[in-house]
């Protein structure tokens, strides 16, 4: 076992496209730190940049910003580099000549995985440690929350770990380099549209009942006329939709995208008074959101809806990061055991 590792660990350092990808995880977010600079220091105007640079929740926004994009921008990669560098095993013949040498299939399924992981955990670490240094460059600064921003990191890292996994054993049990590649490709895009699913039909039927109550009473007190069609029922929210969003949220990491990767809209606190913020927790109503910053924000003034009073509405960051690395442990388990059982029974020869 320990030769087959020192032998795929060898290759992957002889790679000219590891280094390549590698060289991307440094150039990404140093770019991105760039931007900011460039957006929000060199082209605005003192008075913002002073009130920017005046909290430490603007920094560590920014920081989080610039570093959790390699939970979007790695999968793609492995999905080029993984089955590109497994699927010459076959066509060179070394999965065959390590069976020949009397090495088990565990040892080999085994060897390759432990390598992939390692690199998809190097990768990372790479990109979040550039996106630190480049942003501790400029004017904004770097903020990690005393480390908590590291932990925050981890479900990202161990759901890239599952995914790494789940590319090893397409690539073991598919010959073709062209068609694992297309596979996997197909799951890295594929899985944005899952991740829209889950996170817009996240919210539970508790959730519903709380929000449907606490809207409808705000309506009657508001001492505005609305009209009738403004009240809502639960059946509203419990479509076709929901029946297959909330499940693949329950059950899968759909939802970590959207939920932990930083964009501009989802770091607008709803809580805070600060532009942009470092929220200690999320929002989780999905699209029953949209409705209730509508009405936050519209004619008929903030008072109607307090999210705070709606049940389950928020949840806190460490809450759903144990949620999250729960499901990415089991995940990563599951492929690789169901891996190994369809890789036990393949035909080499």
């Amino acid at each position: 076992m320990q030769q087959l590792l020192r032998f795929e660990y060898y290759r992957i350092l002889k790679s000219k496209f590891i280094w390549v990808i590698a060289g991307l995880c440094v150039l990404l977010p140093v770019l991105a730190a760039v931007a900011l600079q460039v957006i929000y220091i060199n082209f605005g105007e003192e008075d913002e940049i002073i009130e920017l640079l005046s909290g430490k929740n603007h920094v560590r926004c920014f920081t989080w910003y610039v570093i959790a994009y390699f939970y979007e921008r790695i999968p793609l990669m492995l999905a080029l580099f993984i089955p590109l560098f497994i699927g010459r095993d076959y066509r060179d013949g070394v999965i065959r000549n390590k069976l020949t040498a009397g090495h088990t299939r565990l040892e080999i399924f085994s060897s390759v995985v432990i390598p992939q992981v390692t690199v998809t955990a190097g990768l990372s670490i790479i990109y979040v440690l550039s996106g630190i240094a480049a942003m501790a460059c400029t004017r904004i600064g770097a903020d990690v929350n005393g480390g908590e921003m590291f932990l925050r990191a981890v479900p990202l890292l161990l759901s890239l770990i599952a995914t790494a996994i789940l590319f090893c054993a397409i690539s073991l049990l598919i010959k073709s380099r062209a068609g694992t590649v297309v596979l996997c490709i197909a799951f890295v895009f594929s899985f944005g549209m899952f991740s829209l699913l889950a996170y817009n039909f996240s919210y539970s039927r508790k959730t519903v009942r709380s929000y449907v109550e606490v809207y409808n009473e705000a309506l009657e007190s508001s001492g505005y006329a609305f009209p009738d069609d403004m009240r809502i029922e639960e059946d509203d929210y419990f479509n076709a939709g929901w029946y297959i969003g909330r499940p693949l949220f329950l059950a899968t990491n759909a939802g970590l995208g959207k939920e932990f990767v930083s964009d501009f809209t989802s770091m607008i606190s709803l809580d805070e008074d600060d532009s942009f913020s470092y929220p200690k927790k999320l929002v989780r109503m999905g699209y029953m959101e949209n409705m209730s910053l509508s009405l936050l924000m519209g004619n008929y003034g903030s008072y109607l809806i307090d999210l705070d009073d709606v049940e389950g509405a928020y949840v806190k960051f460490q809450d759903a990061e144990l949620e999250y690395n729960i499901k990415s442990i089991l995940w990563g388990a599951a492929y690789f055991a169901g891996g190994y059982a369809l890789f036990r029974k393949k035909n080499i020869f």
